[in-house]
């Protein structure tokens, strides 16, 4: 049997407008019965938590994955939070589009509850899989607040065969019965992968599993083998880190005083223990990889690696990690590996978390669903740029209490970035020149960045796809 696997790198912790999710009804635009099920690939998607640049970088796990396959430079999330990107992740939508948000579920289109309780939960990636005759599996983390909406209670998502989620760093709803398992969390996730894998090995249907770990978000459960690792690994230190002149920044930034020795120290520590976390995501991927090689799996094989959000330490003085319209915060690895696929290669071309769902689907032979707003990113996989690509993609996030921070969207093309905030101010920077977007020139934006803006805020499906050109 063909085998795929689309390894992600995305997960997410408790951190904390609503839109209408536009429910796509009965189109599942599923090409049935166009692919002989035993020639369509297996989809394993691994999903990480909270891993940027610095760490996928700096520690082993990036030399476990960029040698081997094609990397996009410009991959981004849409919006830099955890549970709103998986829901990107999940439907192929712009958060303004899913009106999920927020990750807590007491907020409005916040958490687990939101996605399940508006219907998100019934039309995701799973589900149309699942009807195109895939077996699913999950297991992970899932969204934000799933044990408080339905997981303690042996609530298990629609489109899921066989499922096995965290509520805790020892509990897991496994198919619905709730019960504790033993030894670190990422570990005997890989353990249940394997089996998985192993076990299915001679199946008839074409499986779709999704792998998803905490690492490396806070807090950090190191394994003992690890501890050691990274004894002195300071927090990444761009001209932007503990920015001396922020008086172009909006307010809710100039308002922030110098970092203090103790912050600093505080992120030195915070680096060194994420990439010593990064190591059991590190693990668990050459696992993975290895029970496909020894199931004679790994030759017909994709595998695709990425993050939900980015992270940022002390950027512009800012103490929070992410959520927030700065390139560090959207800014995610990925990267692609398999038959076929250039190795060692890198596209500059941008590519979202909107892309994951149409891009699995086109692998598996089905239609994308003309709600989703993302665009399949297969034609990469050949090994040259489509003739026509997106030259534009927009990064949203609502106002909230998290930094208290006013709600943004902006427009990101590979070498600029605009921004507008709810309170009416903008930044703009030309990433070619100020990468690590020092210098705010708002009036240097050009007109058509506005007029892109304005499209992207409000658009949907094929619209977004327009919105975002050629």
């Amino acid at each position: 049997m063909l085998a795929l696997l689309l390894v992600l790198a995305v997960a997410c912790g408790p951190e904390g407008e609503t839109g209408q999710a536009g429910p796509p009804g009965d189109d599942t635009g599923i090409r049935a019965g166009t692919v002989p099920t035993q020639e369509r690939p297996n989809v394993v998607l691994v999903l990480a938590d909270d891993l940027d640049y610095s760490v996928f970088g700096r520690s082993s796990l990036g030399s476990a994955w960029t040698p081997e396959g094609t990397s996009f430079t410009n991959a981004l999330v849409t919006t830099s939070l955890c549970c709103p990107s998986r829901a990107s992740i999940f439907r192929g939508q712009y958060a303004h589009n899913t009106g999920l948000v927020s990750n807590l579920n007491e907020d409005p289109g916040g958490g687990a509850r939101f996605f399940r309780e508006s219907g998100l939960e019934d039309q995701t990636l799973a589900t149309l899989l699942q009807d195109a005759g895939y077996e699913t599996w999950f297991g992970g983390k899932y969204l934000n607040g799933y044990d408080e909406a339905g997981g303690r209670e042996g609530a298990v998502p629609p489109g899921w065969d066989h499922w096995q989620a965290y509520l805790d760093e020892s509990v897991v709803n496994r198919n619905g019965t709730v019960g504790g398992f033993e030894g670190h969390y990422t570990d005997w996730l890989s353990g249940e992968a394997v089996r998985y894998i192993e076990a299915g090995q001679e199946a008839s249907r074409p499986f779709f599993m999704q792998v998803s770990t905490t690492d490396t978000h806070t807090p950090h459960a190191i394994p003992g083998r690890h501890q050691g690792a990274y004894p002195a690994e300071p927090a990444p230190r761009p001209p932007s880190f503990d920015e001396a002149d922020v008086s172009d920044k909006p307010a809710w930034v100039r308002e922030k005083r110098p970092l203090r020795e103790s912050e600093v120290d505080r992120f030195d520590r915070l680096q060194a223990s994420r990439m010593r976390s990064a190591l059991t995501l590190e693990d668990l991927s050459r696992t993975v990889v290895s029970a496909l090689y020894r199931t004679d799996q790994l030759e017909d094989t994709y595998l695709i690696f990425t993050s939900d959000n980015g992270y940022h330490m002390g950027i512009h003085r800012i103490r929070g990690a992410k959520w927030t319209p700065y390139m560090e915060a959207h800014e995610v690895p990925l990267v692609v590996r398999g038959p076929g696929v250039p190795r060692d290669e890198s596209f500059d071309e941008l590519v979202a978390n909107t892309d994951i769902a149409p891009t699995v689907l086109d692998l598996a032979g089905s239609r994308p669903p003309g709600w989703m707003d993302g665009r399949s990113f297969a034609p990469f996989l050949d090994g040259e740029a489509p003739d026509a690509w997106r030259s534009s993609v927009l990064i949203e996030g609502v106002g909230g209490t998290y930094y208290d921070r006013p709600g943004y969207a902006g427009v990101r093309r590979e070498d600029d970035v605009f921004v507008e905030y709810s309170t009416g101010h903008e930044e703009y920077y030309d990433l070619a020149k100020d990468p690590y977007q020092l210098e705010n020139r708002p009036d240097d934006a050009p007109q058509g960045m506005e007029e892109d803006l304005e499209a992207l805020k409000k658009c949907s499906g094929d619209a977004c796809r327009e919105a975002e050109g050629p």
